[in-house]
């Protein structure tokens, strides 16, 4: 005849430890990862914690950029100040300018108008002298006839006169003529020489005024090279405002890709979420379910009820129940019993951000459950039990990365005694709601998650122990 106890207790295990294998997956589906193809970083998957830590660097990555672009817009507003008066200096400078290219035209008008009458003087000295030329000959020629002729004009006057009054008529003729002839001569050598002080006069002037022409060429030059060297100024300077703007237009388009980054980051977050949501209330159903149906299997099957009180004995005397992390937690001890799985201690946050087992060399001895906005979510009892251990007061709540040596690292936590031998802790707490010898039920606040003790975010650190040992998790939570 079969031993339908023991065939019922083995199909009963049976199905715990498939749900068992079924919540596990669907809990490690809670730390689904996102690829981000940023160009910052180096590809690779990500739970959510490492995400909610990059999109913590994009935020100061995005703070630093705008300070640099602020920086640079002030940059900005003071070259185009400096432009400014550059500008002033160089309408300043073209004015000037202007007032020399005026000075300069009148000078040229002045010497134009020398030039004009030394040229006429020049005429008028030539046409002079022609006359002066003319004068002399004829004297010349008057002196050769005399000559000549072996007489001078007086005696010739004496000799051939008829009479007293033809001789003194002649004589006074002859010093007319003498006289006339010196008077046209002294008076064009007279001219003359006015002529040659009146153009020499203006030789001067000319002079004078080509030396300062002269010296408005220069003033002109050098403000055209004042103009030149402020105007690569003001180029150099709009070189440098066109250089930070794009400086700006690329830091803008870093910001923008980074904030397109944490946009996107949020979305996977929250899509993470709910898949572990959903899969999470899966399992548990799954769970209900398994448990539901060997429930009804035990209540189905008919055994002598001497045989039914030797096992329960013999579960008594054991101490009760399959302790070794494959799911079920049943029987009872001498402080109390707990039968059931274990349920799921931050609800509404379903990401495992590290699992149980070894990390850096050590054993981390329990799961953390993280997520996005998770800092003061409720922490519930996983169970049914009485509060054994509280340890608060530490205050550090923020993330460190190294420990504040409070309470061992754990910071401010609570464990609860579940019977059979079974307990659970929870750590980094950001506040505790109860004490020790209280009792709990499953699902029941006990504390909020926060990030005292050792450390580096918010998150809550979970364990469960069997006779003192810790165990993994996941191998006891629906």
């Amino acid at each position: 005849m079969p031993d339908y106890p023991a065939l019922n207790m083995k199909l009963k295990i049976r199905k715990l430890k498939i749900a068992a294998v079924l919540i596990c997956a669907f809990v490690a589906a809670g730390s689904l990862t996102y690829v981000n193809n940023h160009d910052h970083v180096a590809v690779q998957a990500k739970t959510i914690s490492d995400l909610e830590d990059e999109k913590a660097a994009n935020e100061a990555e995005i703070k630093r950029l705008q300070e640099e672009m602020d920086s640079i817009d002030s940059d900005i507003s003071q070259a185009e100040k400096d432009q400014e008066l550059l500008q002033e200096k160089i309408n300043l400078q073209n004015e000037n300018i202007e007032i020399v290219n005026t000075k300069i035209n009148d000078i040229n008008n002045k010497i134009a108008e020398k030039e004009e009458k030394i040229n006429q003087l020049e005429i008028d000295i030539e046409n002079k002298q022609k006359d002066i030329d003319i004068g002399l000959e004829e004297f010349k020629s008057r002196l050769r006839a005399m000559y000549i002729s072996g007489n001078d004009s007086l005696a010739s006057a004496l000799v051939g006169a008829t009479d007293f009054y033809d001789m003194l008529s002649k004589i006074e003729i002859i010093s007319q003529v003498s006289k006339h002839d010196n008077e046209l001569v002294n008076s064009l050598m007279t001219q003359l020489e006015q002529f040659e002080e009146a153009q020499t006069q203006l030789d001067i002037e000319k002079t004078e005024l080509n030396a300062n022409l002269a010296e408005q060429e220069e003033c002109k030059k050098e403000l055209n090279a004042a103009i030149i060297e402020l105007n690569n100024d003001y180029q150099e300077s709009q070189d440098y405002i066109d250089r930070q703007q794009a400086e700006i237009a690329s830091r803008q388009a870093d910001i923008d890709q980074y904030e397109a980054d944490n946009n996107a980051m949020d979305a996977e977050i929250a899509e993470i979420n709910e898949i572990a949501r959903q899969q999470a209330e899966a399992a548990a159903a799954a769970a209900a379910t398994s448990q539901q149906s060997s429930n009804e299997e035990n209540s189905n099957n008919s055994y002598s009820e001497d045989d039914s009180e030797n096992d329960s004995s013999d579960d008594s005397a054991a101490g009760g129940g399959d302790n070794s992390g494959d799911g079920e937690i049943g029987g009872s001890s001498g402080t109390g019993s707990y039968s059931g799985a274990l349920t799921w201690p931050v609800p509404g946050f379903y990401s495992i951000s590290s699992g149980y087992g070894y990390r850096w060399g050590s054993l981390h001895a329990g799961i953390d459950i993280a997520g996005g906005g998770i800092h003061g979510a409720s922490i519930v009892s996983a169970g049914s039990g009485t509060v054994t251990l509280v340890k608060s007061g530490c205050s550090h709540d923020y993330g460190k990365d190294s420990s504040c040596g409070c309470n061992g690292g754990y910071g401010n936590y609570v464990m609860v005694d579940h019977g059979n031998g079974i307990s659970t802790l929870y750590a980094h707490c950001s506040a505790v709601y109860v004490s020790v010898g209280q009792s709990v039920s499953a699902g029941e606040t006990i504390a909020s998650v926060g990030s005292t003790g050792w450390s580096t975010g918010n998150h809550c650190h979970f364990e469960v122990r069997v006779n003192g040992s810790t165990v993994d998790p996941t191998g006891y939570l629906y």
